[in-house]
C-alpha cells in the first residue's frame, strides 16, 4: 500500500516569492496547473482510496486534478492540513528582511493539528487500505513537512532529515507500507521526475499569471 504526501503546484505566491500561507487563498499560476496535470498522470491506472486535501484553493485545485480520473470519490478537505500562518508576513517578500512577524501561527501548533489530522483521519485509513491501493494528501510545505515526521515517528521509521524532505511545487513524498505487517518499508522523498520540461510548455508571456479558471470544468471541486 502506498500514501503519497503532495505539495500543491505553483501559486500566484510561490511566483512572486512571497510569504502565503493560512492567510492568503491564492490560485494557481498558469505553470502550476500545467504541474498539476502532470502530476495527475502519476496516478493514472493506480488504485486510489481516497484524496483529503487543505482547502485552500491551491490545493484544493491540485487536488481536484488528481480526481479527474477518480470521478467516483469525493475529495476530503480538512482545515488541520492548511499550511502556518505566517502573521503580519502574509503578502510579504521572503527575500527581505522583515521586523519580527505579528500574529504568527508557532511551529507547535502546526505541529499539533497535524498530528490530529493524522491520528483522526489518515491513521485509520492506512491501516484499512488493501495492499494495491493508496491515499494520497495534498497539501503545503511547512504542513507536510510536520505530517511526514508524525507518520515517520510513528512507524518508528528512522532518515537523516536533509533538503529532500522539504517538497517542491507539486512534488510528492511516496510512502510504502507492508499490508502484511504495517511497517513502513521505504519513503522516497521529494519526487519530481513528472515535472521533467513542464516550464517549457508555457509561454514566458504567461509565466506568473493566475490560472484562468473560466476555462476549466473542475471548478466545482473546490468550492
Amino acid at each position: 500500500m502506498r500514501v503519497y504526501l503532495v505539495r500543491h503546484a505553483e501559486s500566484t505566491d510561490n511566483y512572486r516569492q512571497v510569504y502565503g500561507g493560512a492567510g492568503r487563498d491564492v490560485d494557481l499560476t498558469e505553470l502550476g496547473m500545467l504541474q498539476a496535470k502532470e502530476l495527475a498522470n502519476v496516478f493514472n491506472g493506480l488504485n486510489v482510496r481516497s484524496v483529503y486535501s487543505s482547502p485552500l484553493l491551491r490545493a484544493c485545485r491540485t487536488a481536484s486534478e488528481i480526481l479527474t480520473g477518480f470521478p467516483s470519490i469525493e475529495l476530503d478537505l480538512s482545515d488541520l492540513i492548511v499550511e502556518r500562518h505566517f502573521g503580519s508576513l502574509e503578502g510579504k517578500s521572503y527575500r527581505i528582511k522583515h521586523d519580527e512577524s505579528v500574529g504568527e501561527e508557532a511551529y507547535s501548533s502546526v505541529a499539533s493539528r497535524v498530528e490530529t489530522f493524522y491520528l483522526k483521519s489518515l491513521k485509520d485509513e492506512i491501516l484499512q487500505i488493501g495492499d494495491a491501493e493508496c491515499v494520497v494528501v495534498v497539501s503545503h510545505g511547512i504542513a507536510l513537512d510536520h505530517l511526514l515526521r508524525v507518520i515517520f515517528k510513528d512507524f518508528n521509521y528512522h532518515v537523516v532529515y536533509s533538503t529532500r524532505t522539504i517538497l517542491s511545487n507539486a512534488a510528492y513524498h511516496l510512502l510504502e507500507i507492508d499490508g502484511a505487517t504495517k511497517q513502513l518499508i521505504s519513503a522516497q522523498l521529494n519526487i519530481h521526475s513528472h515535472l521533467t520540461d513542464v516550464k517549457r510548455k508555457v509561454s514566458k508571456a504567461l509565466l506568473g499569471a493566475k490560472y484562468d479558471s473560466k476555462q476549466s470544468k473542475m471548478d466545482w471541486f473546490c468550492k
